[in-house]
């Protein structure tokens, strides 16, 4: 009877542990989640560092076309307006294909991170049915045997 209450025992101390590994791989994928989202607002700023970036390079190139087209003493010129179009339709698209990009690899780092939260309960819902599992058949073999 003592070694029946000993195993009984025994699961219980294991089911005890399969919790407890499943809480900590639970803190584990928290954490994991935690440095994604810090990834995910990194991108957030390199995104919008990257479209000041092509601001600033449109501002510099017109300046720079301007200087050049008013020592050229062209500065009323049509050809300089066909050039500023040329240049702010160049910006826009680099800024709407830096802004998908940015906003394409935000949003899968999103769901990497609710993947990983997801796998932490999963860890824990796993490890009590474990738990459960183990519990049950130590008082089957306790009942059994005494």
């Amino acid at each position: 009877l003592m070694f029946q209450a000993l195993g009984f025992i025994g699961s219980i101390l294991s089911a005890s542990a399969t919790v407890a590994r499943g809480q900590e791989i639970k803190r584990q994928k928290e954490a994991e989640a935690a440095q994604i989202e810090q990834e995910r607002f990194q991108r957030k700023i390199q995104t919008m560092e990257a479209h000041n970036d092509i601001l600033d390079q449109l501002e510099d190139a017109e300046e720079a076309n301007e200087s050049l087209f008013g020592f050229m003493n062209r500065d009323d010129d049509r050809s300089l307006s066909a050039f500023k179009e040329s240049q702010k339709d160049l910006a826009s698209s680099d800024l709407k294909r830096v802004g998908f990009k940015g906003l394409a690899e935000q949003e899968q780092l999103r769901l990497r991170k609710l993947s990983t939260l997801r796998a932490g309960e999963s860890a824990v819902q796993t490890a009590g049915l474990q738990a459960a599992s183990t519990v049950l058949s130590g008082a089957m073999n306790y009942y059994q045997n005494s």
